[in-house]
């Protein structure tokens, strides 16, 4: 037997009846807590759990050291993330801003070093 209950458009529903009920498992009163709990299962099984750690990462961004810990941080949190364009996008755009900060980074050193020479 199908459900008796209508959907939103006002047609009638096509689900079978569950055994010996007038209503599918979508439209039955009764089965509202049991919705509840399947629409949240299904929710919490679509996330993807955080890769990174949020107690890594520095309040204050003032040093390359501080960025570094900022794009550690954010590659960690994509890793895990599903295979899809956006995410290869965005891990090209992490392998690009990580090659202009090791760049700086290198500078940084070399005129540092070329200070400390100048001191002396």
């Amino acid at each position: 037997m199908n459900c008796k209950a209508k959907t939103k458009s006002g047609s009638p529903c096509r689900m079978k009846a569950i055994q010996g009920k007038r209503h599918c498992f979508t439209h039955d009163p009764e089965q509202a807590p049991a919705r509840a709990k399947a629409r949240k299962l299904g929710g919490e099984r679509n996330r993807t759990p955080h890769g990174g750690s949020v107690a890594e990462l520095p309040s204050k961004i003032r040093t390359m050291d501080d960025l570094r810990a900022v794009y550690d941080y954010t590659l960690a949190e994509v890793i895990p993330m599903e295979n899809s364009i956006p995410r290869a996008r965005l891990l090209l755009a992490i392998v690009e801003q990580g090659i202009k900060l090791f760049e700086v980074g290198e500078i940084e050193q070399r005129l540092a070093a070329l200070e400390s020479m100048r001191s002396t």
